[in-house]
């Protein structure tokens, strides 16, 4: 057989192999848990729209705070017109322009006035209207600041969740690419022993096969790698290109560690996730308040000054030339104690707090559910952590295992002294174990992270991976 052959597919294999490993090479920088969480909490648009909603939130309660201030009108008139009053009463209804003046049986010419008024209305006690209402936009503005801390803990949940699987996907990568090597390896050697005539040609096509497949499985890999790398960029605003997760995080130290988290069996007081609908409880209950409030009495305080000049004179004469002017004035002034109560509004009333009342309560339901939601998963957290923590002390033993079982089937191989079979099954246990060791250790990770979040220690969590 002519070796000459088999230069060019070895020319390919080198080629292969430096596209293989592109993702592992070059200009890289390591991007750690801490960084990954804080620019993405720093750049993600959500949490600045939450923001703007808590700003928001605190200009309403000023605006609020205003209510209580009174209402002064200023207002003055130049007016041209008639002065055809009659008697008999009527309701103006805002529309309708005032024409007093005795009654007469003539129309009369036109002529020129002017009004200036001030107008002041102030309501001064009612019965804790205005203070319900600043407790309502308070509750309101606590309801936004809490969605801000539920989406900021959500967020860095999300991306711990993603950068772990990140993590998970890069170190798979990196198995996948041993496992290309390991199958040209085993390619090569059955290729030598072919060409000597020790070994049948059916077993350089299986092994080519194998070598294919395992590139195939990189290349896959590496789809699934390059997906969670782009959607953190687009997370955290980061060029993806220049980014490699930080492997130091499995380390022994941190994955065994287990005063890392202290265990608790429940949610912790004041937990992002509860509070939301804690403060949504607390704002029906302020909204139930205010109602209570609106439709009590409210006594007030009205009080109007006004200047009035007219072209007509006191006995009556209507100006021959309206640029003769207003040489007349009247000044007058007019204060009084307001009560209103709309008797029939008792009816509204208890409408509305009897539906705010069933409000309150549905809330207070979902509070509970929530409740109890969260700690049945603080629980699970707690269980699937102790076993996960013991399969994971049992893996390296199965793991170093297949290592040995690969190196001793292989150097049977090339001694003649068992079959490609032997070999490729010995390669495929490897590559079992190495994947179950790398899946095992993201979810004790992922564990941790859970049982941190829920139990409250979710930043002391994050700043043992800062760097």
């Amino acid at each position: 057989m002519d070796h000459k052959g088999y230069i060019q597919p070895y020319k390919r294999l080198v080629f292969a192999l430096l596209f293989l490993i592109a993702p592992f090479t070059g200009n890289t920088q390591t991007l750690n848990l801490y960084d990954a969480v804080s620019r993405a909490v720093a750049y993600y648009p959500l949490l600045q729209q939450r923001q703007s909603e808590v700003s928001a939130g605190k200009a309403h309660v000023n605006t609020v705070n205003g209510n209580r201030l009174p209402s002064l009108t200023l207002q003055d008139q130049l007016n041209l017109g008639t002065d055809n009053s009659l008697q008999g009463a009527y309701f103006s209804l805002g529309i309708v322009p005032s024409t007093p003046g005795s009654y007469t049986s003539v129309n009369n010419n036109p002529n020129e006035g002017n009004v200036a008024i001030s107008l002041l209305k102030w309501e001064f006690y009612t019965f804790g209207y205005y203070s319900a209402q600043q407790k309502q936009a308070k509750a309101q503005l606590a309801i936004n600041e809490a969605n801000l801390n539920s989406d900021k803990y959500s967020l860095t949940e999300n991306i711990i969740s993603l950068y772990l699987d990140w993590l998970k996907k890069y170190r798979l990568l990196h198995i996948q690419d041993e496992n290309v090597q390991r199958a040209q390896v085993i390619l090569t050697a059955i290729r030598a022993t072919v060409l000597s005539g020790l070994k049948p040609g059916v077993d350089s096509s299986t092994a080519s096969a194998a070598y294919s497949e395992a590139r195939i499985n990189y290349l896959e890999a590496l789809d699934r790698y390059n997906y969670d790398q782009i959607t953190l960029g687009a997370y955290t605003g980061i060029n993806i290109n220049s980014i490699v997760p930080d492997t130091s995080i499995i380390a022994p130290a941190i994955l065994q560690n287990t005063a890392l988290v202290t265990q608790t069996d429940s949610i912790a007081p004041g937990h992002p996730l509860l509070e939301v609908y804690q403060k949504q409880y607390e704002q029906q209950l302020a909204d139930n308040n205010t109602i209570s409030k609106k439709y009590l009495p409210r006594f007030g305080f009205i009080g109007a000054t006004w200047l009035r000049n007219s072209g007509i004179s006191p006995s009556g004469a209507y100006p021959d030339n309206l640029a003769y002017g207003m040489p007349d004035s009247k000044y007058n002034y007019l204060f009084g104690l307001t009560l209103t109560y709309n008797l029939f509004d008792l009816k509204h009333r208890h409408d509305e707090l009897v539906e705010g009342r069933y409000q309150a309560d549905a809330r207070a339901s979902a509070l509970q559910t929530r409740q109890t939601t969260l700690n049945s998963m603080v629980q699970q957290a707690n269980s699937t952590y102790a076993t996960t923590l013991e399969k994971l002390k049992e893996i390296p033993v199965q793991l170093t295992s297949a290592q040995q079982a690969y190196g001793q089937q292989m150097a049977l191989y090339k001694a003649g002294l068992n079959t490609l079979i032997d070999v490729t099954n010995a390669q495929f246990v490897l590559l079992q174990a190495e994947t179950t060791y790398v899946i095992t250790q993201d979810e004790l990770l992922q564990l941790l992270y859970i049982r941190a979040g829920l139990s409250g220690q979710l930043d002391n969590f994050l700043q043992n991976f800062k760097r």
